[in-house]
């Protein structure tokens, strides 16, 4: 599923660069300028190398749409807008994804995060894709992940309520059990215990 865990690890690099820009604007003891608020810098300046600086908040709707605890643990998410994505570098097979249900970068928007439960890591995302159709978006993005052809088909089941596609991820050191959910205009991302994962999609619209 590589081209699955393209698309994550796209979303998950854009949140690791808003954090790591977040952590460089932070003031020192030493008295300095105040840092430029997160959502004013856009990448276009600055000295070369530095990180964009974005709003980490950027889709409180989406983030919201998941439940604040799992398992009695907190489920931190945070969220991107598509500024983020408008900035970020071309990406084909994203670019692909997205020219496929007549969208752009800027119509995106991703919130993601997750739990540490005992021992285990709880992931939890969502993909926002303005003015998609909940069947193109499904359908593409199923596409785009068996054409890679190197795990088995993704799997249809219904966990929590919902149907649910899945499939084990082989791209990583150890295999992954990726949760797929589509609902109207976006893609939700799970990973972790079925337990788990069963608890968040209920919750889930």
């Amino acid at each position: 599923m590589k081209r699955i865990s393209i698309l994550v690890a796209l979303l998950l690099a854009l949140v690791v660069t808003a954090c790591a820009s977040e952590e460089t604007s932070t003031p020192s003891p030493e008295p300095t300028p105040p840092p430029t608020p997160a959502h004013t810098d856009h990448g276009t300046g600055g000295s070369p190398g530095a990180f964009p600086s974005f709003d980490l908040d950027g889709d409180p709707e989406l983030a919201g749409r998941f439940p604040d605890t799992v398992a009695g643990e907190p489920l931190q998410l945070q969220s991107l807008g598509g500024d983020a994505f408008a900035v970020a570098g071309p990406d084909p097979v994203f670019d692909d994804f997205l020219r496929a249900i007549g969208a752009d970068a800027t119509d995106v928007s991703v919130a993601f995060g997750g739990a540490q439960i005992g021992r285990g890591a709880l992931t939890a995302g969502a993909f926002r894709v303005r003015g998609a159709a909940e069947d193109d978006l499904e359908r593409e993005f199923i596409a785009a992940s068996e054409a890679a052809g190197e795990v088995p088909e993704l799997t249809e089941e219904t966990i929590g309520g919902k149907d649910v596609w899945t499939a084990v991820d082989e791209s990583g050191d150890a295999d992954m059990q990726v949760y797929v959910y589509t609902r109207g205009d976006t893609l939700y991302f799970l990973t972790g215990s079925l337990e788990y994962v069963a608890e968040i999609l209920e919750a889930l619209p």
